[in-house]
């Protein structure tokens, strides 16, 4: 991936509580750009794992040639998640201290991935 390519902003196509082929193929189809972040609900690689939703990603992303597609999966508070992420090709977003989301950010970097932060809000 070319540097500049990181530095492009993607449209988000955010799934908000299901993650199915239907689900994903209407946010990608609601979304006009050609550069397409698909995000996962908030907890995926929890509830559907990160092989799974690279394969929902990849089905989906062949119904829309003309976009370019990528996935993040939300990690929640679980950074070894946002590692099988990178191993899979995802980006991912993740919950933890400062120190770990550095090391996490370099070794995105390395494998051609991108890390954001989850800042949950406290409930109460």
């Amino acid at each position: 991936m070319a540097p500049e390519d990181r530095k492009t902003k993607a449209a988000e196509a955010i799934l908000e509580a299901s993650a199915s082929l239907e689900a994903v193929t209407a946010a990608l189809s609601r979304c006009p750009a050609e550069r397409v972040l698909l995000v996962s609900p908030p907890g995926g690689a929890i509830t559907l794992g990160p092989l799974f939703f690279r394969k929902l990603v990849d089905l989906a992303a062949a119904r829309f040639p003309e976009k370019t597609v990528r996935g993040r999966l939300d990690c929640a508070d679980r950074p070894g998640l946002a590692l099988a992420a990178f191993r899979h090709g995802l980006d991912a977003a993740v919950e933890t201290d400062d120190e770990r989301f550095r090391r996490l950010q370099d070794i995105a970097w390395a494998s051609g991935q991108r890390i954001a932060r989850i800042r949950r809000r406290e409930s109460g």
